[in-house]
């Protein structure tokens, strides 16, 4: 990676630093791998197909790990680039060969980068591949016999071979497996039938049931005869494969062009008939195709228009209004658009975006958060691909003042002398931080924050009125008048206390109502004088509640009812069940 420099006249002793820091690579950089050794290894991709799934990756050595990549301009529409792992993928939907330069960086400080140019074809998808010979010619023991079977479509190369467990060929006949041609000398006479399949380099295949028939005689002439009268048209830089049929003729058939030429980049199979290729310019070629076989032969007049491919199509921009937004409040819209070719970039040609807002070129998104002055911006977009076509659209975004701030606390709780107080004023709307303040006076003790919070310990009684003011950043406001009312604090309840306890051979529980006794556990509780309490005993298995024994309770009941006026206690005896 080079390293470069804009200071002239540098001292021999840095230049020297320099270049011993830098591995003596020098001071400027090129594409290739850099001093740490990071390299880009991959020298070329695949080619893909038009509306197929396509996956490639990137890869690079040297350096350190992890790796990020990036890639200008943006690969074709609907395929994406893994910064983390350098891998491309997805459906593409355009047919044509970009160019991108792809950049590897390492994660060593100061990073290495290091770029690779490479070229991306996607192609448009192969014709069905589907084998077109229905039947073979017969053939003569001891003559030779050669006859292609013809498939058209697919993508070449083509692989032949005959489906095992459906028959042979005749004995001395075999199958090319390249060319689909059955060729040899036939050793013996009959009849044999056998399927022939066909694959082509993506995996598609079909197949064709056929039979030859043998005789044990010569063959009665029978000249060859082309009965293709015309060929369909192709196109530059696509792959072109199509047979010219003939029936009849003797042993092998031989092919060649007698007059004229074919397009540039296809060629004709001397042994199937079969023209293919990939034409490299446009233009109508006549010629004259000729077949010979045992000593005869046919000629037939024809010609291939190759076009030029259809240009790609133009951008075009889909976004015809844009929703309103806010001042103080995030701004978020992606423009759209369809067609183009390779990456978008995105641009203002007149007008002017609001205040606060501002457009990624890149990816056509509009963001920011608006500032004042509110009011409508008319603005014009422009979107241009790779290839120099473009679309422009006329938009307007229209930015309003937000709603000022409302009050929505209308009354304020009391307080009580001694006792904290602390109460958040609330209010909805505005922008930015809300400021709190207030006219008149607080309860004393009690302070006011700019954060709307009352709070403090008040000391006095009584009713404070006063009105408080919200404003946002804008200066927009709202009032409330408001008060507090502090009332004096509460006496302390005068208590009296009950004691309770249990005693006899037998166990049992006593609990109160209201609650705060349940002796054994708890035996003492105290309440409100003149509160009136109520008494349950009730005894543990295996013994029996005996009676209540002094004070005011003093009876055999399971309950006691009595007023707490003053200090009081109650004894519950239990026995047991035996006694």
């Amino acid at each position: 990676m080079r390293r470069g420099y804009s200071i002239g006249n540098i001292v021999c002793a840095i230049l020297l630093s320099c270049l011993y820091v830098l591995g003596l690579t020098g001071c400027g950089g090129d594409s290739g791998p850099t001093p740490g050794g990071l390299s880009i290894t991959t020298t070329s991709l695949p080619e893909g197909e038009d509306n197929e799934p396509y996956s490639a990756s990137l890869s690079g050595s040297g350096g350190t790990l992890p790796y990020r990549w990036f890639v200008s301009p943006a690969l074709p529409a609907n395929l994406s680039l893994d910064t983390a792992t350098g891998a491309i993928t997805g459906t593409p939907t355009t047919q044509a060969t970009t160019t991108h330069t792809f950049t590897l960086r390492d994660s060593s400080v100061p990073s290495e980068t290091v770029q690779q140019t490479l070229r991306l074809t996607i192609r448009p998808v192969p014709a069905f591949l589907g084998i077109i010979t229905a039947s073979l010619p017969n053939g003569t023991v001891n003559q030779a016999y050669n006859r292609p079977v013809q498939a058209s479509g697919g993508t070449p190369p083509l692989t032949w071979n005959i489906v095992a467990g459906t028959g042979t060929l005749p004995p001395g006949l075999n199958l090319n497996s390249t060319t689909g041609a059955i060729s040899g000398t036939p050793t013996a006479a009959g009849t044999s039938s056998f399927t022939v399949r066909v694959t082509d380099a993506r995996g598609e295949s079909d197949t064709e049931r056929l039979s030859i028939t043998i005789g044990a005689g010569p063959a009665p002439p029978n000249p060859p005869n082309i009965t293709t009268t015309t060929l369909p048209a192709g196109t530059v830089g696509q792959p072109y494969s199509q047979p010219v049929q003939v029936t009849g003729g003797t042993g092998a058939l031989t092919w060649s062009i007698s007059a004229g030429t074919l397009p540039a980049g296809l060629e004709l199979n001397q042994i199937n008939g079969a023209i293919s290729g990939t034409p490299t310019a446009a233009g109508t070629s006549p010629f004259t195709v000729r077949v010979d076989s045992g000593g005869q032969f046919d000629m037939q007049a024809l010609s291939i228009t190759i076009n030029e491919p259809a240009p790609p199509p133009s951008p075009s921009i889909t976004t015809t209004t844009l929703p309103a937004g806010t001042v103080g409040q995030t701004y978020n819209q992606t423009l759209g658009a369809t067609g183009g070719t390779g990456g978008l970039t995105w641009s203002i040609v007149a007008g002017n975006l609001p205040a606060g807002l501002n457009l990624d070129q890149p990816s056509g998104v509009i963001s920011g958060t608006p500032i004042v002055p509110a009011g409508a911006s008319s603005f014009t977009v422009r979107v241009a691909d790779a290839a120099g076509q473009d679309d422009t659209q006329a938009l307007s975004i229209t930015i309003n003042l937000p709603a000022p701030p409302n009050i929505t606390t209308t009354m304020l709780p009391g307080g009580t002398v001694g006792q904290p107080y602390a109460q958040t004023l609330q209010a909805t709307g505005g922008i930015g931080t809300l400021t709190w303040s207030f006219t008149g006076s607080l309860p004393a003790m009690l302070s006011f924050s700019p954060g709307g919070v009352i709070s403090g310990t008040p000391t006095n009684t009584g009713t404070s009125n006063f009105t408080v003011t919200v404003r946002d950043t804008l200066n927009l406001s709202d009032t409330q008048p408001l008060s507090i009312t502090i009332s004096a604090a509460n006496p302390a309840p005068d208590l009296v206390t009950l004691s309770v306890n249990t005693s006899g051979p037998g166990e049992g529980i006593v609990t109160s109502n209201p609650g705060g006794i349940s002796c054994p556990s708890t035996c003492v509780a105290s309440f409100p004088r003149g509160t009136i309490v109520t008494l349950t005993a009730t005894a543990n298995q295996g013994s029996t509640f005996d009676e209540w024994r002094g004070g005011p309770c003093n009876n055999r009941s399971g309950t006691c009812q009595l007023t707490m006026n003053d200090n009081q206690s109650a004894n519950a005896r239990f026995e047991d069940e035996d006694d």
